[in-house]
């Protein structure tokens, strides 16, 4: 009897392992199924470049700055930045912050031929595999008619890859080295031209204040001038009164 209780308990013993080794197998078999080569389960990462949607054409592009430009044969390219913020984040060895855009306007044979926009915000690409984000980019492809263009925008996360330690920007080394000074130059070039074009055809000048009475033949009477040399003195007065005020 002793024996054949022994034989029993040896089989019932026999049966459990097997049973928990077929539970170990299946366990094994599902968990493979669900997970990936990163171990994400299947499913769980969106396709790189499905939130290209949420970058639109930049507003006021032209009211950007250009940071770079690009010429290689009949290609030209313009690469500009949407605020003086960025270029200063990264000159103080800080990161580009969010609601940063970078937009490359591309020329060949001097007609406009794309526009390529990258958009920095809070949170974006957190749903993208690690090996294929590129930090918080998004990128949108649009074409000379600033229109949402057909294309594979993955290929951009691709390109930029290779530049993380540069927060994913090919053209760091231009905004590091850009000279901010230039923003300032070109608002004085720009108020200039404005002023140009400010009729004067029917001022007289009179007698101006010692502080801006710089050059000694501007008291003279505005009927011994032609009206291009009275023009001329009236714009030179009035830049320098602009000039005064924005230092000021």
């Amino acid at each position: 009897m002793n024996k054949r209780l022994i034989h029993s308990f040896a089989l019932l013993l026999a049966l459990t392992l097997t049973a928990c080794n077929n539970n170990d197998i299946d366990t094994k078999n599902n968990t493979q199924e669900e997970e990936g080569p990163s171990g994400a389960k299947s499913g769980a990462y969106a396709k790189i470049g499905s939130g290209a949607n949420l970058v639109q054409f930049p507003k006021d592009l032209e009211k950007g700055i250009v940071f770079a430009t690009y010429d290689r044969g009949d290609i030209h390219e313009n690469i500009y930045v949407n605020s003086r913020e960025a270029i200063e984040a990264v000159q103080n060895g800080e990161e580009l912050p969010s609601g940063t855009v970078i937009t490359l306007e591309g020329f060949r044979n001097g007609e406009i031929e794309h526009y390529l926009v990258m958009e920095k915000r809070t949170g974006w690409g957190s749903k993208y595999s690690p090996e294929e984000r590129n930090g918080e980019w998004e990128y949108q492809h649009f074409t000379p008619d600033r229109e949402v263009a057909e294309d594979n925008i993955g290929r951009c996360f691709s390109c930029h890859a290779n530049q993380e330690r540069d927060d994913y920007m090919n053209s760091m080394d231009q905004m590091k080295e850009f000279d901010l000074g230039e923003i300032s130059q070109s608002k004085s070039s720009s108020s200039e031209t404005s002023l140009a074009s400010i009729p004067t055809e029917h001022w007289k000048i009179s007698e101006i204040a010692a502080p801006m009475n710089d050059a000694k033949d501007v008291n003279k009477d505005s009927n011994g001038l032609d009206d291009e040399e009275k023009a001329k003195k009236i714009q030179d007065v009035l830049l320098k009164m602009y000039l005064q005020q924005y230092k000021s």
